[in-house]
């Protein structure tokens, strides 16, 4: 097969996302999917082209307070299970401060540009270093593009 001599678009645009519900203090990659490191993107069968992590702050009763926190991406060959600092890599963190949005102000999102191509066998965890308050939780989107 000849080597691909111009650029390589994605097949089909990818959205995929996550609610992170508990803490983890851990910026080596440990931890339990889906218990304190959540899956937010699985790539397609030919790999995917990831844009960015937007963190969303979601409130079930408005104007509730979140804790400060550290956001963290991480690549890694698992999707179940546990993690460790063998299979899972930081990618990226970003301090996320308290919000308080209200019904006359927003929350503030926070991006991630990735702007990289991941194999297929790779996926995308996200975490919080401090769980989220009662009546809130972060948000991690994914967009991208399936090869």
């Amino acid at each position: 097969m000849a080597a691909n001599t111009a650029p390589i678009f994605t097949l089909a645009p990818k959205f995929s996302a996550v609610r992170i519900t508990a803490a983890n203090t851990s910026s080596a990659g440990g931890g339990t999917v889906g218990t304190d490191i959540f899956l937010t993107f699985s790539p397609g069968t030919n790999g995917s082209y990831l844009q960015k992590v937007r963190f969303s702050l979601a409130e079930s009763t408005i104007a509730t307070a979140s804790n400060a926190c550290v956001l963290r991406v991480f690549l890694s060959t698992q999707s179940s299970g546990s993690t460790t600092a063998s299979n899972t890599w930081l990618i990226q963190e970003v301090v996320a401060a308290t919000q308080t949005p209200s019904s006359t102000v927003s929350g503030s999102p926070i991006d991630i540009p990735l702007n990289f191509a991941i194999p297929s066998t790779y996926y995308v965890l996200v975490t919080a270093s401090v769980a989220p308050t009662a009546n809130t939780t972060w948000n991690a989107n994914v967009f991208g593009g399936d090869y």
